[in-house]
């Protein structure tokens, strides 16, 4: 009976230390999932409102630098965050936000529009092609 009890005792622990480094790792990315909605969701998020002028005729430039902020904080969170398969993953998203920059500060609507494909791509790239988002729920 001790045995048993003893051999219970050491999964319990072992099984929640596992538990606090999943825990662990997931606060460590609470950053990037708060920034990741803001940015990404609901009407008038930034990537919502720089996509309607990525398709517009002729983009509203003041709109769009009003939406630089958040994907600039977007990039460097993921290039900070400590979850190396986040890291690794954000390449593709903080070079289209440069190339979006890049394009603002020219007022290149066509620039503006590879820019934004580029970051469309680097979402669908994480989420849905293997990427650290091939784990998430959406």
């Amino acid at each position: 009976m001790k045995t048993t009890v003893l051999g219970l005792g050491v999964v319990l622990v072992a099984a929640g230390l596992i538990g606090v480094a999943v825990y662990a790792d997931h606060d460590e990315d609470e950053k990037v999932e708060e920034l990741m909605e803001k940015t990404h969701e609901g009407k008038r998020s930034p990537y919502r409102q720089l996509r309607t002028q990525a398709e517009a005729p002729a983009p509203s430039w003041q709109v769009v630098e009003r939406t630089l902020p958040g994907f600039e904080a977007m990039s460097k969170a993921l290039q900070e965050s400590k979850n190396a398969d986040i890291k690794g993953s954000a390449d593709g998203y903080v070079d289209a936000v440069k190339e979006i920059a890049a394009a603002t500060k020219q007022k290149d609507a066509k620039l503006l529009r590879a820019g934004f494909q580029a970051l469309s791509q680097s979402c669908g790239d994480c989420h849905f092609k293997g990427g650290v988002g091939g784990e998430l729920d959406d």
